[in-house]
């Protein structure tokens, strides 16, 4: 079962700030963005994105961290894993992303959006 870190979702009171730290600092790559959203990704990965900024008011946090599969079955197979633990899912529509399955972490932290 292969796995990664992906689809994080920050929040920051400044985009054009959070492009430049991300883009010219950490060196990720500006693969979309609007007015209230940044999409991100690393120079060889192949995703539309893995890191998405979005604008807030509200002091920066960190909304979501997602995992990535690289074979479909996986997410059949972790939706099945969370039916079995009673824990809510549900599947969304996430912009630039393929299926995706959404659920809470252990102690409840519900994903904002």
């Amino acid at each position: 079962m292969k796995r990664a870190t992906s689809h994080v979702v920050l929040t920051s009171r400044d985009l054009a700030k959070s492009r430049e730290f991300y883009a010219e600092v950490v060196g990720l790559l500006v693969s979309d963005e609007d007015r209230n959203t940044l999409y991100l990704r690393g120079l060889e990965e192949r995703a539309h994105h893995s890191l998405v900024i979005k604008h807030s008011d509200e002091p920066s946090a960190c909304r979501r961290v997602g995992m990535r599969v690289f074979e479909e079955e996986e997410l059949d197979r972790a939706k099945h894993h969370l039916e079995t633990l009673g824990l809510p899912f549900q599947w969304v529509d996430v912009p630039f992303q393929g299926r995706t399955l959404q659920t809470v972490d252990v102690v409840g932290t519900p994903p904002k959006p």
